[in-house]
């Protein structure tokens, strides 16, 4: 896909649907027509790719007939097409001609929830692009329709109902509603172990949403594991660079800050604040916030030379982009000013203390 979902793009991957019925003297062409269209997109060649599923939807309405759940396949396969793409008006037109297909055959359960599967996927991608909540709202029931089906196919559909629940969870994580997303992940979790991927990038986000849930309880003693083992995941696939990774470090480290282990905390808060940089730059507020979160750690462990140029950096930061008067900036200072005072230097830190209480600029 092309656009960045954050915590959502191991998970809802779009399904191609193969399968349904055609005459002999069809296959071939409806297979070389399918299989040019994946070698276009490949390539890049996406023009040409459109042209070809829409071939293969041609070849199928005039073998089999319009109403035909092969050609609901096919407009699936179209449909994923647009979805890639961004193009998320004609792929929901075409999910919708696919899924009215699909439901006049009651043999189609699968496909059908495939179909919905990715069509809740297209409410949500679109929601995130456009800073859309309200889309949020159409994938809900699409995830619950979907995930209806897939209870009652049973375990042989587990993953497709794994997909679901997390796409409703998810849903109502956004929405703050964590006593019913939590179940949710995990019941995810719980489907994923029993399919052998208890160590998927997909179980990793579960993971990294119930330690959310649980760390904004307070409830650390629960989140800790669930950040911890979300890590470990991802350092075995080589994803440790993503925005989800970065903050389960980030608040993993102070985790083990707040709770005194400040062995286990210093590489996280570390390689938290090096991804930051890299990712947004030196002088962005996100790096202020890791530089202060790794600075007080050596606070805390007494190793005020390590920790005072990280806390200049921070306050130097914090006034160039928020000014003198921010709480940020003040909260700094005062940080800054303890610092001074429990290395002796208590004029400097007079003069810290005097800047926070005026909010003006310090200079040392």
């Amino acid at each position: 896909m092309n656009l960045n979902r954050v915590t959502l793009a191991a998970i809802f991957t779009l399904f191609i649907l193969l399968g349904g019925r055609y005459t002999p003297a069809q296959t071939p062409d409806w297979s070389r027509a399918t299989s040019a269209a994946l070698a276009a997109r490949q390539r890049g060649e996406y023009a040409l790719a459109q042209a070809y599923y829409k071939q293969a939807i041609e070849i199928q309405q005039k073998a089999l007939g319009a109403d035909d759940p092969g050609v609901a396949i096919s407009l699936n396969n179209l449909a994923v097409f647009y979805q890639d793409q961004s193009m998320y008006p004609q792929a929901e037109q075409t999910y919708r001609q696919a899924l009215a297909i699909l439901e006049k055959d009651p043999r189609q359960k699968a496909s059908t929830g495939l179909t919905l599967n990715n069509l809740a996927a297209l409410f949500h991608d679109e929601g995130a692009l456009y800073h859309d909540e309200g889309m949020d709202s159409k994938a809900e029931p699409v995830y619950r329709h979907a995930l209806g089906i897939w209870e009652k196919l049973g375990k042989k559909q587990s993953a497709n109902e794994a997909i679901a629940v997390t796409g409703l969870a998810g849903i109502y994580h956004s929405r703050n509603l964590d006593a019913s997303a939590e179940p949710l992940y995990m019941r995810a979790l719980t489907l994923w172990n029993e399919q052998g991927k208890s160590e998927s990038t997909e179980a990793a986000d579960a993971l990294f949403h119930l330690g959310e849930i649980y760390h904004v309880r307070s409830n650390n003693a629960d989140a800790a594991p669930m950040y911890a083992h979300a890590l470990a995941i991802w350092e075995n696939n080589a994803q440790m660079e993503s925005p989800a990774a970065t903050t389960a470090q980030s608040t993993l480290g102070e985790i083990y800050r707040a709770a005194g282990k400040y062995a286990e905390a210093e590489p996280l808060l570390g390689r938290a604040l090096k991804a930051t940089e890299q990712k947004l730059g030196q002088d962005h507020l996100d790096v202020a916030a890791s530089l202060n979160n790794l600075a007080l750690l050596y606070y805390c462990e007494a190793k005020y030379d390590a920790a005072e140029p990280l806390y200049r950096r921070a306050l130097e930061i914090r006034e160039k982009n928020l000014g003198p008067d921010d709480p940020a900036v003040v909260q700094t200072m005062q940080f800054y000013a303890a610092l001074l005072r429990q290395e002796g230097r208590k004029t400097e830190a007079r003069k810290m203390e005097a800047h926070a209480a005026n909010g003006g600029v310090a200079h040392l």
